[in-house]
């Protein structure tokens, strides 16, 4: 019996995809601090496409209080030493939206996420970066064999606490960030124009927040086109 539940642990680890390396992107993860008057939610999220030379980078931090009503001139920041002055300060476009920024690269290494307003807060909430993944196959404008099994691989900066994979044909499917995902015959049917959509994120739950709070990172890389016959 111990042993069953040994393994059966170690299958829920790896479902989530993370590790206790310190290439596993949770490990860098920070629940932060607060008043737990606040409920936040925070993404972080670029897209890449192959006509993509550099990919925006899209933040955006929903404040609420207890009652559901939007907390509104708060100060919002995010930290990450790779950005210009090593923070971007998001802003609201009017009363009741969210506060929202960009930075025109996808920036490395992990997002410190502050909210304060008055005296309620939440502070220090950690979310480790998943990095730039490149993916290796299928290959840009190449031909994979319809019907067949197909090895989809992409790399692995740092793990992530798990990946999407979707085509015209496969409906969004979560994995572990293994850097192989393999696709079934039957969802690899003939078609001129394929694509392949690779997501990876990583997310935190607010230590200091009401119930629901946290921060996520995201990245999504894509093949655009290749042909499946």
């Amino acid at each position: 019996m111990k042993r069953i539940l040994t393994l059966a642990a170690a299958a829920a680890a790896l479902a989530c995809g993370s590790n206790n390396t310190s290439n596993a992107a949770v490990s860098h993860n920070n629940p932060g601090t607060g008043t737990n008057t606040l409920k936040v939610v925070g993404s972080v999220g670029a897209i890449s496409t192959p006509t993509t030379t550099t990919p925006s980078t899209t933040f955006s931090v929903i404040v609420t209080d207890g009652a559901g009503a939007t907390v509104n001139g708060a100060t919002v920041t995010v930290l990450n030493s790779s950005v210009p002055d090593g923070v971007v300060n998001l802003t609201q476009a009017a009363a009741g939206s969210a506060y929202t920024g960009s930075v025109a690269s996808y920036p490395s290494g992990d997002f410190r996420l502050n909210v304060v307003k008055g005296t309620d807060n939440v502070q220090g909430v950690v979310v480790g970066g998943v990095g730039m993944h490149t993916i290796n196959a299928p290959a840009l404008n190449g031909t994979v064999t319809a019907g067949q099994p197909l090895d989809v691989t992409w790399t692995t900066p740092a793990v992530a606490k798990q990946v999407s994979i979707q085509t015209r044909d496969l409906p969004t499917t979560l994995a572990p960030d293994t850097g192989d995902f393999t696709i079934s015959g039957a969802q690899n049917p003939a078609r001129i124009s394929q694509r392949v959509i690779i997501t990876r994120n990583n997310e935190v739950e607010a230590a200091g927040g009401l119930l629901g709070s946290g921060l996520s990172v995201s990245y999504a890389n894509r093949i655009d086109p290749y042909t499946v016959q």
